[in-house]
């Protein structure tokens, strides 16, 4: 006899905000890596992560530039929102 299995819950999609040093772009996947500070919001401590963001958003910054950005995150997923040098 199988047990039922507790649906699975997605971690809430949260909006937050950080600033950080651009590492590399990826424009083929749409990715960013960026060494961010701490994210108090999601209690982040400072890390180096990737990020998806639109190709416009990709373009405006480049590798080395410190930039302040916002980005919703479930999870470890982080999706760039606003991106600014």
């Amino acid at each position: 006899m199988q047990m039922p299995t507790a649906p699975q819950v997605a971690p809430a999609r949260t909006t937050a905000s950080a600033t950080g040093t651009v590492k590399s772009i990826d424009l083929a996947s749409g990715k960013i890596v960026i060494a961010h500070g701490p994210v108090d919001s999601l209690k982040w401590p400072a890390m180096t992560m990737g990020f998806k963001g639109t190709p416009e958003q990709l373009a405006s910054v480049q590798a080395g530039q410190q930039v302040e950005f916002e980005f919703e995150s479930q999870g470890m997923d982080a999706t760039i929102a606003r991106i600014s040098p």
